[in-house]
């Protein structure tokens, strides 16, 4: 057999259409190795256990009936090509079969030679293709989240004395968004987004950061312009989460008490209401050069007292749990 033929399987119990396929596709000028199975149990079988260029799958089968089979190929092989060749000529159908996943759908005896060896060599350069696009959204997602954690580095080198609180406080709010049961992508926004929340504070004199006593007003108020920076610093980043505006939101509040636009609620997206939880459990429990560690406790204890003032209660009891029944440690 020739190394480079394509293999092809067909779920067919006609024997008829099986050796007109075999006929046509030899004739078509092209390499094909065809097995066939007329029942979808044997067909899946062989499947599982075996590499198959292209599926051919009639949708009427002795044990097997109906667009169901398309989950069922899929689930043995989820990047084989599948085209329906099938009797039935019905468009609704038709339409449903490719939401489902099926890259074509065809009706018997009505393509030509030169027609199914085409879909077929078709079939299969349009699963590569997304193969490839894949690997390129996966290879650009690593190099944003590269980006991001250099950010976040050049953030802790500056400010030695929360080195590790943007770390810290990421790893919490990736758990509380696991413990929610987000979307995958959604958390790694939640995570990415929380590691570099403090990022506008490159713009605040270093004395500041450091300074070992209560800050004044004033330097309280150079601190409350970090986040905007923080944003003004991503906002042109096409990051495919809201990474700028969960870091402009960090310091919000539910109710609008939070700076620095005095957000309320669900103005305030999940994200930043994640890291406004995170940050002050992190915070609170940490020591600052103007203050010692308040502890887990007392961390805890005021995100308690205040879930539903200032922050989202869902989110708040998220990180109870992980804390109180899962002993989630930074």
């Amino acid at each position: 057999m020739n190394e480079n033929a394509i293999r092809l399987l067909m779920f067919e119990d006609n024997p008829g259409d099986v050796a007109l396929i075999r006929e046509q596709l030899s004739e078509s000028g092209g390499f094909f190795e065809i097995l066939s199975f007329d029942l979808l149990s044997q067909g899946l079988e062989f499947l599982a256990t075996n590499n198959v260029d292209v599926v051919l799958l009639d949708l009427g089968l002795p044990d097997s009936q109906g667009l169901n089979t398309i989950e069922m190929v899929m689930a043995k092989n989820p990047s084989v090509p599948i085209i329906i060749l099938t009797g039935l000529d019905d468009e609704k159908i038709a339409m449903e079969a490719v939401r489902r996943g099926a890259q074509d759908y065809l009706i018997k005896g009505s393509a030509s030679i030169e027609i199914l060896a085409r879909i077929i060599h078709y079939s299969m350069e349009r699963k590569n293709a997304e193969k490839e696009l894949k690997l390129s959204i996966e290879r650009f997602s690593r190099a944003l989240s590269d980006t991001v954690k250099a950010m976040a580095m050049a953030v802790e080198i500056r400010d030695p004395y929360t080195a590790g609180h943007q770390r810290r406080g990421a790893g919490l709010a990736r758990a509380i968004a696991l413990e929610m049961r987000l979307d995958p992508r959604q958390i790694e926004g939640v995570q990415l987004a929380c590691m570099i929340h403090d990022i506008g504070k490159i713009s605040i004199p270093s004395e500041i950061l450091s300074k070992p006593c209560l800050l004044s007003s004033l330097e309280i108020s150079l601190i409350k312009v970090h986040p905007q920076v923080g944003y003004d610093i991503l906002k042109e980043i096409d990051f495919p989460w809201p990474i700028a505006q969960a870091v402009l939101q960090h310091h919000e509040r539910i109710d609008g008490s939070g700076y620095p636009e005095g957000l309320k609620n669900s103005d305030i997206i999940l994200e930043a209401r994640i890291l406004a939880v995170a940050d002050v459990v992190e915070a609170i429990s940490s020591h600052r050069p103007y203050r010692p560690a308040f502890g887990l406790k007392e961390a805890l204890s005021e995100i308690d007292r205040k879930q539903g003032i200032l922050y989202d209660p869902v989110v708040v009891k998220s990180c109870l749990k992980l804390f109180q029944d899962k002993n989630y440690v930074f």
